[in-house]
């Protein structure tokens, strides 16, 4: 009977070794560095102030030098991140294909962070959202605001204008109309895609995520948390096509790490990928995942 008993927990053992280690094998790490971003097969961070850029389809690093890189973002074959290398805050534009750098150095601060979509740029200073076409080199401020984030013809972003607590807001490019898809709250941290805008509200919950589909005009409570079962921090999320990804963090001095969640907006179910309460900044375009962790850049084709 001894035996018998045996010999089942080394199956077992067996079984759990080999899911441990499929489990592994789906989170490549494919550098060092921190602050990922990913977009069209190309990801980029951060990395010793040094800007790298990682090929998916030919597994091929690049390296863009720079003394004070910091907050990448990318579309395409075009890169922007704020570069204080000059002692003074400023946007760095790259070009992948032609090797092309320019600087924006009007109404940028050093809190500004920049996201990207084709030629526009879009970011914050001094409590205002700008905007910047790059083919053209013209530059807008659009309003007053803050975290702003661009898709295709709409920028999301939040503001406190109107009240004492953000709220966040939708502009459009071509009516020039700008929709409030939040209506209340201490909102923050917005990220478009589409027809849905994803936030952090922290009037509750430190972090509780919300969506708002521009369509149909419906919200959606993503998350919820509390003391018990931990707080969702909305502010290291983002989105592409029907997926979320999260943070759920259980240390509220350090809301900038966490595990790593995925949420099916189809399903409106989410699914834990890590644990350990280490990972940082999520980022995702179709069914990749980048992250950070400790010093290490992971990738996950979910």
């Amino acid at each position: 009977m001894k035996g018998k008993l045996f010999s089942i927990l080394l199956v077992l053992i067996f079984l759990i070794s080999i899911s441990t280690i499929a489990s592994a094998e789906q989170f490549i790490k494919i550098g060092n560095g921190s602050e990922p971003a990913i977009d069209v097969g190309k990801i980029v961070w951060t990395a010793s102030s040094n800007i790298h850029v990682y090929d998916l389809a030919t597994k091929k690093e690049t390296t863009i030098r720079s003394s004070s890189a910091s907050h990448p973002a990318i579309s395409g074959n075009k890169l922007v991140w704020r570069d204080e290398s000059s002692g003074v805050p400023r946007l760095t534009v790259y070009d992948i294909k032609t090797g092309a750098m320019s600087h924006i150095t009007e109404d940028v601060d050093n809190s500004s962070i920049p996201a990207i979509y084709d030629s526009r740029i879009v970011w914050s200073a001094n409590s205002s959202v700008y905007i910047r076409d790059i083919s053209t080199s013209t530059q807008t401020k659009i309003a007053a605001g803050n975290n702003p984030d661009i898709y295709d013809n709409r920028i999301s972003y939040d503001s406190d204008s109107a009240g004492d607590t953000p709220q966040i807001y939708v502009y459009d490019l071509t009516t020039k109309q700008t929709l409030d898809v939040s209506q209340y709250g201490d909102n923050m941290f917005s990220h478009i895609y589409g027809d849905k805008v994803i936030w952090s509200d922290f009037y509750t919950r430190l972090g509780n995520i919300r969506m708002y589909d521009i369509a149909t005009g419906q919200q959606t409570e993503v998350t919820s948390g509390d003391e018990m079962t931990g707080y969702d921090t909305g502010g290291s999320t983002d989105i592409s096509g029907n997926k979320i990804v999260y943070l759920k963090h259980n240390d509220l001095a350090n809301m900038d790490l966490g595990d790593l969640y995925v949420y099916d907006i189809d399903t409106g179910k989410s699914k834990q990928l890590t644990s350990g309460n280490t990972v940082q900044t999520p980022s995702i375009s179709d069914n990749v995942i980048v992250w950070s962790d400790s010093g290490s850049i992971y990738m996950l084709n979910y």
